[in-house]
């Protein structure tokens, strides 16, 4: 059997959806059918992590950032298109927005036989000025054209990028992001044990989320959200994990409205499922998503939800079954949700279960077969093309 040499390539090696399915890949895919290198960014909170990959080769472009800079994103293209040539790559992955523009187009330039991207939803907004969202858009319909296959990690974002004609529609496969199921399911911990070491009281009803502290998940909403359930119900209270750009606004935020006291950031911890198991709601505030992967692992916790109504989350929240959705920037109606789920704990609870019935389609084990085939398919697709 020929051995596949694929590079994985994403901006930056920070804690987050794409980040998580990158190192998954760059570890899982079985050897020797594959041969796998990774290209990323500098400066992510996984890069040692990243660089302890057993028989992967890490490269990190300083020149690859998130942030658009016309002069560094060209030397970032022309760095990019070198180290495809020098690779020899029979396929380049791409994953992000930044990555997988320059990424998608330096693969094409350097004559990389078969190239795909996952979008895990999009640079572009509705709320950015006409201007920069036409031109991000325009990005993106070019960089389509370069690859082979397009990814999207939800209906929703595939509806949204053959909307904004982005890619035609047999490239699209649609692969959902898949989590460790037994990490999180097979999860064993006392829940009060845990709230006293956050010095929460063992029986105070608790609220939390996971996330970046960046404006597409809405931080300040999830604080005013805290505020108006304390006003109701006192003694709840709400944990962050994450960190990120917005954490001293948002500090300045919790102060102004008085709830520091029922509020705990806790920066960023390798052991999420530990902190999951003590909440008794996770929250969502985001603006826009592609599928979220904090919710499968909610549910594998039977954890009930309140998520706001954004691209593919409501095909992991399904409203009224296993949590509640509201609309973004909707502070009131999330708050009154969550109301509902701590006063009434049998619903609670049945939500909760019937997200744990749901998980399996999340699935760490199912995203690689998928991803396997359709590496397989790009191969077969470039080799008839040849």
């Amino acid at each position: 059997m020929k051995t596949v040499r694929v590079c994985e390539v994403v901006t930056k090696l920070e804690l987050g959806g794409a980040q998580q399915v990158v190192l998954f890949l760059c570890r899982e895919l079985p050897r020797p059918r594959f041969e796998v290198t990774l290209i990323a960014g500098c400066g992510g909170l996984l890069d040692e992590e990243a660089k302890r990959l057993d028989g992967v080769e890490v490269i990190f472009l300083p020149t690859l950032v998130r942030e658009i800079s016309p002069l560094r994103d060209l030397r970032a293209l022309i760095g990019l298109r070198r180290l495809f040539r020098a690779g020899g790559f029979d396929l380049v992955h791409t994953h992000s927005s930044k990555a997988g523009v320059l990424g998608r187009i330096a693969a094409r330039l350097a004559g990389v036989r078969a190239i795909v991207h996952t979008y895990y939803g999009f640079g572009f907004t509705d709320s950015q000025p006409t201007l920069v969202n036409r031109l991000l858009v325009a990005a993106e319909r070019v960089a389509a054209s370069c690859a082979d296959f397009l990814v999207p990690v939800s209906q929703a974002n595939r509806r949204r990028a053959l909307a904004e004609r982005i890619g035609r529609p047999e490239q699209h496969r649609v692969i959902v992001n898949g989590i460790p199921l037994d990490e999180f399911c097979d999860v064993h911990v006392d829940a009060e044990s845990v709230k006293r070491e956050l010095g929460i009281p063992p029986e105070a009803p608790t609220v939390g989320t996971i996330s970046c502290l960046k404006p597409q998940k809405a931080p300040f909403d999830f604080v005013r959200v805290a505020h108006r359930v304390i006003i109701h119900c006192p003694d709840a209270h709400f944990v962050l994990v994450g960190d990120g750009e917005l954490r001293r606004e948002m500090e300045w935020l919790i102060d102004d409205l008085g709830i520091r006291s029922n509020i705990h950031l806790l920066g960023w911890r390798r052991d999420v499922a530990r902190i999951l198991s003590c909440f008794d709601v996770f929250l969502l505030t985001s603006l826009w998503e592609g599928l979220p992967m904090v919710c499968p692992q909610a549910m594998c916790l039977s954890k009930p939800i309140v998520a706001t109504r954004v691209d593919g989350t409501p095909e992991a929240v399904l409203d009224g079954r296993n949590g509640f959705l509201a609309d973004p920037g909707d502070v009131g109606a999330l708050a009154r949700r969550v109301l509902i789920l701590l006063e009434d704990r049998e619903l609670a609870r049945k939500m909760g279960e019937e997200g744990r019935g749901m998980v399996d389609e999340f699935s760490d084990a199912l995203m690689l077969r998928r991803f396997e085939a359709l590496y397989a398919e790009a191969e077969e697709g470039a080799g008839r093309r040849r």
